[in-house]
């Protein structure tokens, strides 16, 4: 017997970034329209990858259809799961002894690419590994097809809220470090003032990405709101990252960063109880793609947060 209940589902909202490098390659193909949609080589027939020892899969992934009750564009939602690797240490009895074996224990996180708005949203599971180690897998397993492709270097970074980096400053008195990671302009809309000076720099250097880093060892460095705030809305959209060293709540120091304060949003999907307790298996695509009324349900909702941020 199968039963619907209806349960609130956290993602992660990131973005990802195209930065264009020196063309080496003769056989490069043209970049996609829109752009975005480059990324659709790396997630393709199930491509697994190693990143720091650790394997990783992108699975399953397909176009998502609409429904006559969800609707949204074609061509630009494409839903499956990311997985990650473990080894699961058994251990099987045989007379006399307790023989040690590992055996292959893929933990999948669903995953919904926008190649569009170049968002990806992907569903917040603290046993895959904090966000940074997920938006860091999720960039390493898209980098090498894309460069490959289309000589474009890609960058995944969270959304994140100025709000949250204000916030800090004025809960503390001290400011030790200030690092600001600014990947160079892309096709994304963000602070139009950061934009033009990196495009600027990008013309004189070629760089995919500058990093400032300010120290003060006493602890007296200043936070001016200008031009901070043109970074911060910068790196807001995706484009960056930062950090910032105070003190510690008891003694010491403490870094917060953007990673820390990653935008996530709840979505709403009927969820299949098998009374069985029978665990979906991951080659099936089953979790994914069993219920088209459930993925189209979820992806109108992920798109209409989409609009909600282009409306800020």
């Amino acid at each position: 017997m199968i039963s619907l209940l209806e349960e609130k589902k956290e993602f992660l909202v990131l973005r990802y970034s195209l930065v264009e490098e020196p063309q080496y390659a003769i056989d490069v193909k043209p970049i996609p329209s829109p752009k975005g949609a480059a990324i659709l080589v790396s997630i393709e027939k199930d491509r697994e990858f190693q990143l720091n020892g650790v394997r990783y899969s992108f699975v399953g992934f397909s176009e998502a259809s609409e429904t006559a009750a969800n609707q949204f564009p074609p061509k630009r939602f494409y839903v499956g799961k990311m997985a990650k690797l473990k080894q699961a240490h058994m251990g099987k009895k045989i007379p006399g002894d307790i023989i040690e074996t590992q055996e292959d224990d893929w933990l999948p996180i669903l995953t919904v690419f926008d190649v569009e708005g170049q968002y990806i949203f992907v569903r917040k599971d603290y046993r895959f590994g904090t966000p940074e180690q997920t938006m860091r897998a999720i960039q390493g397993g898209l980098r090498e097809p894309v460069m490959g492709y289309f000589n474009h270097r890609i960058f995944v970074e969270g959304r994140t809220r100025k709000e949250h980096f204000w916030r800090i400053v004025s809960d503390h008195k001290k400011f030790y470090k200030l690092e600001l990671r600014l990947i160079s302009p892309n096709i994304l809309d963000t602070n139009m003032k950061a934009r033009e000076a990196l495009a600027a720099l990008k013309l004189l250097f070629a760089q995919d990405q500058i990093n400032i880093t300010l120290n003060n060892e006493s602890g007296e460095l200043l936070v001016p709101t200008e031009p901070v705030t043109n970074y911060l809305e910068y790196i807001e959209e995706g484009e960056g990252s930062w950090a910032i060293t105070t003190e510690g709540n008891h003694g010491g120091k403490k870094t917060y960063s953007s990673s820390d304060n990653i935008d996530t949003v709840e979505v709403s999907m009927p969820e299949e109880i098998v009374s069985q307790g029978r665990q979906l298996e991951l080659e099936s695509g089953e979790l994914v793609h069993g219920n088209q009324n459930t993925v189209a349900m979820m992806v109108a909702q992920l798109r209409a947060e989409v609009d909600k941020y282009s409306e800020r």
